[in-house]
């Protein structure tokens, strides 16, 4: 009973922060030059940047052959305990838009063609996919479209500077939080999301790690994860990625046990592993940007108001 006064408790009180930045952005108040705290989420092209996303809220999304995220998707996950199903529905172009769990996938990738159109390239305007469901933490993050540097058949020959403007165009205000999705099968120095995320947050101050595929590559994690050669400021969480038709909650059973029993998996520390520290990992680091950057944003809007005629 002690732990849910205190979801309802950190829900009543952080969940009114959200809504008003959500509104902001609906009103697009960064277009006149006032930024709003945001968790971006950047990895590579199957670094499993869907998968960790899933696993956050639980569901399905569009991946498929070619870039699984051509538009900006704003992700609010609303935890309510008393929800008895899930409730789900898209805003863009103005519009909200009812759907249900098994329709996420469809409903996305008609909003997407209506907004980048029915090719493979991309658009900077978001859709915005609101769930409400029993167990989601309380977060707003946006999805942006994996990096790639190889066109692949209907994708325009710049694909990767398209993408490259917009990512840059979310990391780049210091009030952005970055998430960057790492695959646990690659040297961290060389994916381009790392590099980008580099450009704008050298020291790495504002950028949090998710290694996937953990299961995939086990040798030397440890040391990936701790000697931190890529300057990741906010720390490393390891993960693993759900496996063909299991449901979240077999996932969620399969990755405690993996970190707990690999021989070398288990050396990790707890509070660097799993879906359940990454989401309360991510509600902290929001709670703390919203607080911090929210009474700049009301001075700003006040002087914007106050320079009209």
């Amino acid at each position: 009973m002690a732990g849910t006064a205190l979801v309802r408790s950190y829900n009543d009180n952080i969940r009114p922060l959200l809504d008003a930045v959500d509104r902001l952005r609906r009103l697009k108040v960064t277009d006149e030059g006032i930024q709003l705290p945001t968790i971006v989420v950047v990895g590579d092209q199957s670094s499993g940047k869907s998968s960790v996303l899933e696993s956050l809220a639980g569901i399905s999304l569009p991946c498929g052959q070619g870039i699984c995220t051509r538009v900006p998707l704003v992700m609010r996950l609303q935890g309510d305990p008393d929800a008895t199903e899930p409730l789900f529905h898209l805003e863009y172009h103005n519009k909200t838009v009812e759907t249900t769990e098994v329709g996420i996938t469809e409903a996305i990738h008609k909003a997407t063609v209506e907004i980048a159109g029915a090719g493979k390239g991309i658009s900077d305007a978001p859709i915005t996919l609101v769930i409400k469901k029993k167990g989601a933490p309380d977060l707003t993050l946006v999805d942006l479209p994996g990096i790639t540097h190889v066109p692949v058949h209907g994708q325009p020959e710049d694909i990767y500077e398209q993408i490259s403007h917009t990512i840059m165009g979310y990391i780049a205000p210091k009030e952005s939080i970055i998430l960057n999705v790492l695959s646990a099968m690659v040297d961290f120095p060389t994916c381009e999301s790392i590099r980008m995320s580099q450009k704008v947050d050298p020291h790495g101050e504002r950028t949090l790690a998710v290694v996937t595929k953990s299961d995939k590559a086990p040798e030397g994690l440890l040391k990936k994860v701790t000697v931190d050669d890529v300057r990741i400021g906010l720390g490393c969480i390891c993960v693993r990625n759900r496996v063909g038709d299991e449901t979240y909650e077999e996932a969620r059973a399969e990755e405690k046990r993996l970190f707990n029993l690999h021989p070398l998996l288990s050396q990790i520390d707890k509070s660097m592993t799993g879906i359940p520290v990454l989401a309360h990992r991510l509600t902290q680091i929001q709670a703390s940007i919203i607080a911090k950057c929210l009474p700049d944003i009301v001075k700003k809007i006040d002087e914007k108001q106050n320079a009209c005629p």
